[in-house]
């Protein structure tokens, strides 16, 4: 290759990753990203844990209640990025769907 195409391969490697790395897709990740990096400052992950862990060992019906109140008893910046991880995973979660669902059957 000369020097003038390595030049343009290089230009066109670069756009095209900059689009990939810019698209709606890639947004949706970088939000659930953000969020999911927002709960970790935010939250006292081991002490979640060790409270589920001990609502999950009185049941199966004890683990919503759990949820509910520990979503509506914290701040509103953490029920924020729950809401924005919540509507991003939600949107990855469509697109994968539709992915699959446009190839057929896996099966066929």
């Amino acid at each position: 290759m000369s020097k003038i195409e390595k030049n343009v391969m290089g230009s066109v490697a670069a756009i095209y990753t900059f689009r990939l790395a810019s698209g709606f897709t890639a947004l949706k990740f970088y939000m659930l990203l953000v969020s999911i990096a927002g709960l970790a400052f935010l939250v006292s992950l081991p002490n979640v844990v060790a409270n589920f862990a001990n609502v999950a060992s009185h049941g199966v019906g004890s683990i919503a209640p759990f949820v509910l109140s520990a979503i509506s008893g914290t701040t509103i910046l953490v029920q924020l990025a729950l809401l924005v991880g919540v509507f991003a995973f939600s949107l990855l979660f469509r697109d994968v769907v539709r992915s699959f669902s446009s190839r057929g059957s896996l099966f066929a």
